[in-house]
């Protein structure tokens, strides 16, 4: 009895575990968005460095899934709505830049509200992995 107890308790401990397995060793560039403002997003787009990827709408406070892409820099072309409102951030260019190896990161997007008459969309970049 005591070893079947110590069997079901060894297997319950392994199959409550949690994997993390994907993030060790990343076999492309993954990017989420995580809304950082107080407003919902709508129709996000981001390009970086290669075709643009369509996170679609996102909470605010919430983050998106990953997506792969295909090559990425820190920063990118943003395009969204808040309070329908278009907002862009429009990279000038990526010369200098090093491109994303493998991994996953974060893209943290927040409004600039110190001028109320011209918010301005910001970026923060994240690495997960």
């Amino acid at each position: 009895m005591k070893k079947l107890l110590t069997l079901l308790v060894g297997i319950i401990l392994l199959t409550s575990c949690t994997d993390d397995s994907e993030f060790d060793n990343p076999t492309g560039i993954f990017i989420r968005v995580e809304n950082a403002s107080g407003v919902d997003f709508k129709d996000i787009f981001i390009s970086s460095g290669s075709r643009g990827v369509e996170f679609g709408d996102l909470k605010a406070g919430k983050k998106s899934d990953f997506n792969e892409f295909e090559n990425a820099y820190r920063y990118g072309f943003v395009r969204l709505m808040a309070d329908r409102k278009e907002l862009r951030l429009q990279p000038f260019d990526y010369v200098g830049e090093t491109p994303l190896s493998n991994g996953y990161y974060t893209y943290k997007l927040k409004l600039d509200e110190t001028d109320p008459e011209n918010v301005r969309l910001r970026l923060e970049f994240f690495i997960v992995n």
